[in-house]
């Protein structure tokens, strides 16, 4: 997975909201190191999606997953270093859904 030094939608959401989003993602994949979790994955995809009209965004917002769209989404995501296990655990969820590399 990719990975940079820039963030999408996690710091377009309001403070408190892209904190508290922060939170349980670290909470969760404490929790479920392999992100096996549907509500982890989403919240997951909800804030590092590139943009409204994009796979990742449609899974958070809907449940509907798109695996092969979604993967080649998260493949070209940037996110900060410390976020690079969100992209990761992310993507194993998408591939136990059945999306293929």
């Amino acid at each position: 997975m990719n990975s940079s030094t820039t963030t999408h939608a996690i710091t377009a959401a309001a403070p408190d909201e892209a904190d508290k989003a922060r939170q349980l993602i670290e909470l969760g994949l404490a929790l479920d190191p392999e992100a096996r979790s549907e509500t982890l994955a989403r919240l997951i995809a909800g804030s590092v999606h590139g943009g409204i009209d994009t796979a990742l965004c449609w899974f958070a917002g809907t449940g509907e997953l798109r695996p092969e769209k979604a993967l080649a989404e998260l493949n070209s995501v940037k996110v900060p270093f410390e976020q690079e296990g969100w992209v990761d655990a992310l993507g194993r969820y998408i591939l136990s859904q059945g999306g293929r590399l």
